[in-house]
């Protein structure tokens, strides 16, 4: 499960951070965070397990990550 988090600022010194929904596939998912972005927004995605962007592309990574927290 992966989802999009967006930043922007509204004039306030701090930035404004949304979580979206959670969407099944990761494709699916970085869709939605390219037509953010296209409209200004700093979107990047979030796994069950944390940052997906930072994480590199092991998918079983996440899986494990995510069994582990349930026991």
């Amino acid at each position: 499960m992966f989802r999009v988090v967006t930043k922007y600022t509204n004039g306030t010194a701090r930035p404004v951070v949304e979580r979206g929904p959670w969407h099944p596939t990761r494709d699916v998912a970085e869709q939605w965070a390219e037509l953010l972005r296209t409209h200004g927004y700093l979107a990047h995605l979030e796994s069950q397990g944390g940052l997906a962007d930072a994480a590199g592309g092991d998918d079983n990574a996440d899986l494990m990550a995510a069994l582990s927290s349930m026991a």
